[in-house]
């Protein structure tokens, strides 16, 4: 999908966003929560098995942001992942990064604010 103006790109990237959060950010913060819950009970409860369980849904809850980041934050103009920007300008090579509030894309220099 390739918008014509920018503010239907604008509009776009924001949709695009509110996705990311609802399908990536919601589920990752629950499964954090759940993970130190579990850490929690380990302490009180000297189980080894909450303590296992806990650290996997708080593993898990990274493999969940990296792959909806991938999916839905991506610029509606170039398709390519928004990450962060180097002193230079130019796109990061940090693979797991992402921009939350980019004003540009860092690859096709669209308007995404």
């Amino acid at each position: 999908m390739k918008p014509q103006t920018a503010s239907a790109t604008i509009a776009e990237f924001k949709r695009r966003k509110m996705t990311f959060a609802k399908r990536g950010l919601l589920p990752m913060f629950m499964l954090i929560l759940a993970g130190c819950v579990l850490l929690t009970l380990s302490l009180t409860n000297h189980n080894d098995l909450f303590a296992v369980l806990g650290n996997m849904l708080i593993f898990i809850s990274g493999i969940v942001f990296v792959l909806t980041a991938k999916r839905y934050y991506r610029c509606p103009a170039c398709d390519k992942v928004v990450v962060p920007t180097r002193d230079d300008g130019k796109p990061s090579e940090i693979s797991f990064a992402i921009a939350y509030g980019p004003q540009t894309c860092p690859y096709c220099l669209v308007a995404l604010k």
